[in-house]
């Protein structure tokens, strides 16, 4: 499974990184990320160029097979729509041994590609693409959800009738077709940071914050909902990059190679922030993305306390929010805490939460080194959250994949630190000098 998931991590990426180089690419174009036709649609004018991406890392043969679903897409897609839209269909798909560049398709191979004797490309996809004159197979074809009874009715049709294309095959081939065996990975990023230079950006900054950021913003923009929203042009994402100036560790940027630059960037940027004592500070951090979290936590949150709390008179009780947690996890870690010589305040008195106790400050003992507590722990229910906000922060932390939706970010530094080892956190924070990327 770890294999497989891998391949897909590696599979988005090299999506994310052809959009960003179509992007970089464009003049006027708009760029819409998880298009409506494909993967990636260009638009200018009346124009629609539809791009849909495919990576084959560990396929050594190339083998026509292995696009026919790909290509019955686009051509689904292309005897459905309207006839007066001017498009063109890109089928963009790196393989290790094949010559990159335009890869020819012909009308033999396409017909080849149509009488498969594969049941469900023949059910999706290529019942659509031909004229039927049968109305129990139609009527079939119209039902949402087909029964394997249907299916082998539906592929036997087709195998018994020499049936009529409803488009004009070699049109769509010559006109609306084209097949891209495409760059490496690591050829297409280091053209994306070759064009990242060329738009203007530092030498020194592209490798380890403006590609980073380009990169997740792409990926943010992939999971919007609304159509309209995804859409980007060149201006548009050179215009955002220029505002950002720190690196961003997300899901999508720890797959990057220089991942461990960006890492090291990180910690150098944060350095500012952590040297001032006097800053409230909130870490909000999901459990189930972490690794060995359970066996963890306790011990970073001690290193921690030791590290940022340990001068009564300057610091200032860190706020960790746990995405997800129940009152009684929390409890158990307050108690885990408590038997490492760590006082926390949950807010709770019993199984009421008091947001004048979560947020008042601890009660101090200068001379003798005493602080009431020296961690505040809660959950994300809204109770919380209320009083993350009404306390006021600093600095945000997000360990997780996203903040929750009340928590208020204004005139506050959210750092983007989404880690999936507290020993990397560690090493951000300056906790310890050294860690295994």
């Amino acid at each position: 499974m770890g294999r497989v998931a891998d391949s897909t991590i590696k599979g988005f990426m090299y999506q994310f990184n052809l959009t960003l180089n179509k992007i970089l690419k464009a003049s006027d174009d708009i760029i819409k990320v998880e298009g409506i036709v494909e993967d990636i649609d260009v638009s200018f004018n009346d124009h629609v160029t539809a791009i849909q991406c495919k990576y084959h890392e560990e396929q050594q043969k190339f083998q026509w097979s292995t696009v026919y679903k790909p290509i019955l897409q686009m051509m689904k897609t292309f005897c459905m729509m309207d006839r007066g839209l001017d498009i063109k269909f890109i089928l963009y798909a790196y393989f290790p041994n094949e010559k990159e560049g335009k890869k020819l398709l012909n009308e033999k191979q396409m017909e080849n590609i149509l009488k498969t004797d594969n049941i469900e490309y023949i059910c999706d996809y290529i019942a659509y693409l031909m004229k039927i004159e049968n109305a129990q197979i139609e009527q079939l074809l119209q039902k949402p959800r087909k029964t394997k009874t249907d299916k082998e009715k539906i592929k036997k049709y087709f195998a018994e009738n020499n049936l009529e294309i409803k488009c004009d095959l070699k049109d769509f081939l010559e006109k609306h077709f084209e097949f891209i065996v495409g760059k490496p990975y690591d050829e297409l990023e280091k053209e994306n940071k070759e064009l990242l230079e060329e738009a203007g950006f530092e030498k020194d900054d592209v490798s380890d914050i403006v590609y980073p950021n380009a990169i997740q913003k792409i990926a943010d923009l992939s999971i919007i909902k609304n159509d309209n929203s995804r859409n980007i042009t060149k201006d548009e994402m050179t215009q955002y990059l220029r505002m950002i100036k720190t690196a961003a560790i997300t899901r999508w940027t720890r797959s990057l190679s220089n991942y461990g630059e960006v890492i090291k960037r990180k910690r150098k940027q944060l350095n500012t922030y952590l040297n001032i004592n006097k800053r409230k500070r909130c870490f909000f951090i999901d459990p189930v993305l972490i690794e060995n979290f359970d066996n963890d936590i306790v011990l970073f949150l001690k290193n921690y306390v030791t590290r940022y709390c340990c001068k009564v008179k300057l610091h200032t009780p860190a706020v960790f929010c746990f995405v997800g947690y129940t009152h009684e996890q929390i409890d158990e870690l307050e108690s885990r805490l408590y038997l490492k010589g760590i006082e926390a305040e949950t807010g709770y008195r019993g199984k009421t939460f008091f947001e004048e106790t979560f947020i008042k400050e601890p009660e101090k003992r200068i001379n003798d080194g005493w602080m009431q507590y020296r961690i505040k722990l809660c959950t994300d229910e809204a109770a919380c959250i209320a009083a993350i906000n009404k306390e006021g922060q600093d600095d945000i932390f997000l360990i997780a994949d996203r903040l929750p939706v009340d928590i208020s970010v204004q005139d506050v530094n959210v750092e983007v630190v989404n880690l999936v080892k507290l020993s990397h956190l560690e090493y951000i924070l300056k906790i310890r000098d050294e860690v295994e990327l």
